[in-house]
């Protein structure tokens, strides 16, 4: 009785980490962490405010405040050991992104990473579990814009089942499009160019598999009604007759939600961190979004709690002062259930 007792605790304990077989449900998600940066200056990027002595006071002790904080999202966004892949953006290099995932969140993480040319220093990256899916390519896809402007590369990763071998990919694509800062409309052709870059990139995909199961995850700084996403990259409500190549905006009811939202502008919730999908993830074969699960990760300790801006995400820096909180977007998250029928 102990022995079959001892067998059963093993065979659970294996079973924490899912992997992708017969039929499993597992979780996605993005989040812009506000800024995570190390206190080392930088010749090549603009990143001087984050150093002990730059504007900021970024020390050593903020630093670990601040990987400790996004540790304990991350572990709590894993709480039932399935987040099998989590988009990051506002991350500065590799190297502590690295520390981040290795001394901090420990939960056997892979990452995928490179510097892009953005002037703030501000890269997309990405981390996945690998005994949930296995990274078969990725790429990193520039931008570009006009004249000078400079901005984050867009990851595109593939990946594929652990232990299914032979079936379809999932593509996932990372984003960080290019700030409202200057004003919507005259940035706004900042974003188009962000959007034609990915919808190009996704037609080839499509082109030799129109049922290709595609997740495009980000910060996109527009609404899911904007131009950039409705008309350039074509995403929009779900459709019964949807024209080839349209792509489901799946945070599209939660736009019209003024209860809900990522992040804040003028007091009132917006969605600036969306997930999109293809329609081959409708189609409950290979990768299927599980409908209604897209929604942000709200936690009470992540939103403040009392003053001018109770009820606001409990951001690290507001005008310039340091608040000690987490990031100014809460994480967005959705589910997806593969299945090998």
């Amino acid at each position: 009785m102990q022995i079959s007792s001892f067998l059963l605790l093993i065979s659970t304990i294996a079973c924490g980490v899912a992997t992708l077989t017969g039929q499993s449900e597992f979780q996605l998600g993005f989040w812009n962490v506000e800024n995570l940066f190390d206190t080392t200056n930088a010749a090549s990027i603009n990143d001087v405010d984050f150093t002990p002595l730059g504007r900021y006071e970024w020390t050593e002790t903020r630093l670990q405040k601040k990987m400790n904080d996004l540790s304990k999202v991350i572990h709590d966004m894993d709480q039932e050991n399935d987040l099998a892949l989590l988009g990051l953006a506002e991350i500065e290099n590799y190297k502590i992104l690295n520390r981040l995932n290795t001394d901090f969140v420990g939960s056997g993480y892979e990452i995928v990473h490179k510097e892009s040319p953005d002037e703030r220093g501000i890269d997309c990256a990405l981390i996945f579990k690998p005994a949930i899916l296995e990274l078969v390519n990725h790429h990193f896809i520039t931008v570009f814009l006009a004249g000078t402007e400079k901005t984050r590369d867009i990851i595109e990763a593939e990946f594929k089942p652990v232990n299914a071998a032979g079936r379809s990919s999932l593509f996932v694509f990372v984003n960080h499009w290019p700030s409202r800062w200057g004003g919507q409309e005259q940035t706004d052709p900042l974003r188009r160019s962000a959007a034609f870059t990915l919808r190009t990139r996704i037609d080839q995909i499509l082109m030799s598999k129109p049922k290709a199961d595609i997740i495009v995850m980000g910060d996109f700084n527009d609404y899911p009604n904007d131009p950039s996403l409705i008309e350039v990259l074509r995403a929009a409500a779900f459709r019964i007759d949807p024209y080839p190549g349209d792509l489901i905006n799946t945070t599209w009811e939660l736009n019209e939600d003024p209860t809900a939202g990522t992040c804040m502008y003028k007091g009132s919730w917006v969605v600036l961190d969306q997930i999109i999908i293809s329609y081959g993830m409708m189609d409950k074969t290979d990768y299927s979004w599980v409908s209604g699960s897209s929604k942000p990760f709200h936690k009470d300790y992540l939103i403040e709690s009392k003053g001018e801006y109770a009820g606001w995400p409990f951001r690290m820096f507001r005008g310039g002062q340091y608040q000690g909180g987490y990031s100014d977007h809460l994480p967005i998250i959705c589910r997806v259930v593969f299945s090998e029928y």
